[in-house]
Parts: C-alpha cells; sequence; structure tokens
C-alpha cells in the first residue's frame, strides 16, 4: 500500500510535541545564524548569499545525478543579482539563468501563491530542450503516464515507489496546492518537510520532481527570515545524506498506514538542523574569503593563481601543496612552484614550518601584524562527534567548528592553534 492510497491520505499525523520541540531548537539555530549574518556589511552578505545559493543549486543537482559547473551556477546568480562586487570566473548561460530565476522565484517571492502556470514554467526552466538527457519528456505540463522508481538488474529488478495514475496527478495537486496556499497553523519547517513529502509522492512531472520539491520546501523555510536571502543549504545536506534520505522516504510512502509521519519530520529536522550547523561553518569561510580579496585586491595575480586560490578559500581542497597546485591548475609542476613563490613573496601564502619536501602552505588571510595579540584561551573542545575552535577575542567568546580534517591536522601536530585562528576566525578583524 502506498501513502497516496490512504483515503484523505495529505492529512497526517505526528507526535506533535516533540516534533515541535525539534522545530523550535532549529528555528532558534536560524535565528542566530540569521542574526550574524545581518551583522555584516551588505557586501559581505550579499557575497554569503551567493555562495550558499550555489551551494544549493549544485547540489540539488547532483542529488539527481546531474553534475552543474560551480563557477558557471556562481557567475549566473551573480549576473541575476547584479552583484558585481563578486569575483566569477565561470561563463553565463540561459539555461543556468532560468534555473536561478527558479529558486530566487520560489525564496524571494514566497507569500505568492503556488499555482499550476508556475510550477509549468519551473519545469520548463528545468528542461529548456524537452529533454532529459537523451530521452524526450513531457515538458510544462503535468505527465500523462505512469512512473515507477526501479532498481536491479533485469529480473530481479526492485520497486522503490509506484507514482499516483497519471489520471489522479491532477486534482492531487490541486489539493496539496490548495493546503500549500492555506496552511498558516504550522510552523515553516514542519510546513517544508510535509510539502516536500506530499510532492515528491505525487510525482506529478516526468522528471525534476526532486529539484522542484525541494525549490517548494525551500519556498516554506523562506518565510522564517521574509525572504530577504537563504544562508543555508538543505539540498547540501540531503546530498552528503543521500542514502538515508531515499531510505527514510521510501519507508514513509511505502509504509505510511496509519498516516503517522513523525519518522519522516524527525529526520526531516534533524537533517535541517546539520545543514544550519554547516551554514554556520561554512559563513567563517566566506567571512574569510571576502576578507582576503579585500586585503589584497592591489596585489596584481593571474588568472590562474585567482582560479586555484578560489579552490582553496573555498574549501574545497584542503592542502596547499605545489603538488596539488600543479593538478588543480592544471599546469606544470614548476610553474606551480614559481605561482606559489609569487604568492609567498607577496604575502599571501606562508609555508608551515618543518619540512624540505612536499611543503605545505598556509592562506594568509590578514596580515600578522598583531591580529593573535587579540586572543586569548584558544582551544578545541568536541562537542556530539564535531570539533569546534573555542577562543576569547577582546574580551568576547566567539566559537567556530572547524572540519574533521583540520582537526586531524592539528592532533598530528601539522596546524597549531595560531594556523586554525588565522583559518576560522581572521573575519573578525573586520568587524
Amino acid at each position: 500500500m502506498w501513502i497516496y492510497e490512504r483515503y484523505d491520505w495529505m492529512h497526517f499525523n505526528w507526535n506533535k510535541d516533540k516534533i515541535a520541540s525539534l522545530a523550535e531548537s532549529v528555528s532558534s539555530k536560524i535565528g542566530f545564524l540569521h542574526g550574524r549574518v545581518y551583522s555584516l556589511t551588505e557586501s559581505d552578505r550579499s557575497g554569503a548569499s551567493v555562495e550558499i545559493l550555489t551551494q544549493d543549486i549544485v547540489s540539488s543537482f547532483s542529488i539527481e545525478g546531474v553534475q552543474l559547473n560551480a563557477d558557471d551556477v556562481r557567475s549566473s546568480i551573480v549576473k541575476r543579482l547584479g552583484a558585481t562586487n563578486i569575483l566569477t570566473t565561470g561563463t553565463t548561460t540561459h539555461f543556468m539563468e532560468g534555473v536561478v530565476d527558479m529558486m530566487l522565484d520560489a525564496t524571494r517571492n514566497y507569500a505568492i501563491p503556488l499555482d499550476r502556470e508556475r510550477l509549468f514554467g519551473w519545469h520548463s526552466a528545468l528542461f529548456p530542450t524537452g529533454r532529459s538527457g537523451s530521452y524526450s519528456i513531457t515538458v510544462g505540463k503535468y505527465r500523462d503516464g505512469d512512473v515507477q522508481v526501479i532498481s536491479g538488474s533485469m529480473g530481479h529488478e526492485r520497486v522503490h515507489f509506484m507514482a499516483p495514475p497519471a489520471s489522479d496527478v491532477n486534482d492531487f495537486m490541486e489539493e496539496f496546492m490548495w493546503w500549500f496556499n492555506n496552511e498558516n497553523n504550522l510552523s515553516a519547517i514542519i510546513k517544508s518537510a510535509i510539502s516536500h513529502l506530499i510532492f515528491v509522492s505525487i510525482h506529478p512531472f516526468d522528471d525534476g520532481n526532486g529539484r522542484i520539491g525541494r525549490a517548494i520546501a525551500d519556498m516554506a523555510l523562506a518565510g522564517i527570515d521574509g525572504g530577504q536571502g537563504r544562508f543555508f543549504s538543505m539540498s547540501r545536506e540531503i546530498e552528503k545524506e543521500k542514502k538515508d534520505y531515499y531510505a527514510i522516504l521510501e519507508k514513509t510512502q511505502r509504509y505510511c498506514y496509519n498516516g503517522d509521519i513523525s519518522e519522516w519530520l524527525e529526520w526531516y529536522v534533524g537533517c535541517l538542523n546539520r545543514a544550519v550547523e554547516d551554514s554556520l561553518m561554512t559563513l567563517s569561510g566566506i567571512l574569510n574569503k571576502s576578507l582576503f580579496w579585500r586585503e589584497y585586491s592591489a596585489e596584481k595575480l593571474s588568472d590562474r593563481q585567482k582560479k586555484v586560490l578560489n579552490i582553496f578559500l573555498d574549501g574545497k581542497e584542503a592542502k596547499i601543496t605545489a603538488q596539488n597546485w600543479a593538478r588543480l591548475a592544471p599546469t606544470s609542476l614548476d610553474t606551480a612552484l614559481r605561482d606559489i613563490d609569487d604568492l609567498v613573496g607577496k604575502g599571501i601564502l606562508s609555508p608551515y614550518p618543518g619540512k624540505v619536501r612536499k611543503i605545505e602552505y598556509a592562506i594568509n588571510y590578514v596580515k600578522k601584524d598583531g591580529f593573535l595579540e587579540h586572543f586569548s584561551d584558544i582551544r578545541i573542545q568536541e562537542v556530539n562527534g564535531n570539533y569546534y575552535l573555542s577562543a576569547t577575542y577582546d574580551g568576547n567568546a566567539v566559537k567556530e567548528r572547524i572540519s574533521a580534517l583540520d582537526h586531524e591536522r592539528f592532533t598530528s601536530g601539522t596546524l597549531s592553534t595560531s594556523d586554525l585562528v588565522h583559518k576560522y576566525m581572521a573575519y573578525l578583524s573586520a568587524m
């Protein structure tokens, strides 16, 4: 029995007290995140919004097995937002601008009622050629065929989900949109979780249901901050937890006999909590990146140097070595060494002491002119399996989550507490 085969199936029940408590805790963290974001300059806030939206779009497509170029996505976002202060190296395309328009429409125009024409426009933006890969699909209207989600080889197929008959889609969607546009008693977080579950269970389109379903979920969440910008990415977290996501979704769609969706809501709210935690960590990196490019704006750097520095500034690679630089550029090892030596001479990079072969380098987000004198009581703490750098900065307690790799490097002696302060808290010098 599938979830939609229940009578009155869109009316669910759940453990109200438990889920409300979890949602309230996450809502408080979102409030803290937004408060921190809105304390930034307009330029830094714009930069943070661009980076988070870039991550969100790239991850939402990646969940469906579609890989996008992050630089191209970022460039299209910058063009659409008119954020001329943000450095980009990608190429804008009409397709990507259409995708960006869809995401911005969902989150910035969250108060406009959801209707068929809007959904059809989003779907057309995802598939402007009328094809999904090598297959022709129905675009800009509901599917006219039945759909199954199947895995396994021929003769050993497993049906993960069977969507409602095409003949039921229009009625189901009308009921869903009425609920979505008129439900004002639920918290934005719980509404987001339920709307995502209902939409992907109806599966109204031939393809793109996951991406549009996540856009609708984001639309519900946008009401938390009045649509002024989204600074966390649920899609990025779902991508990291994709196996668990599909497992709990299938379990809910297949075995929800009594309409109790407590397990789905608990997982969804927990995933959102982890997304917000990650954004709090990402935010310090975004701030440091913005500070870095302001600090060295007068330096003449090659396009290759800018490109590779951005890869490290974005946290996509952890260790700066000549070998890694040559691979990422891509260029020869000799050219990579010349690039690095030039940056060392400009004060942008510094070699970590103690190595003569495969030397590692640190990015100097700020010039080391007494920055550390503002800090005291620097320490590493573990909380629920995550590692945090804590310190006192000019009398105020500050804390940043650090990556597991950097904690491992700190434990092995490769990174010092001073190195971690420069990497994760440099932005404080500009506040």
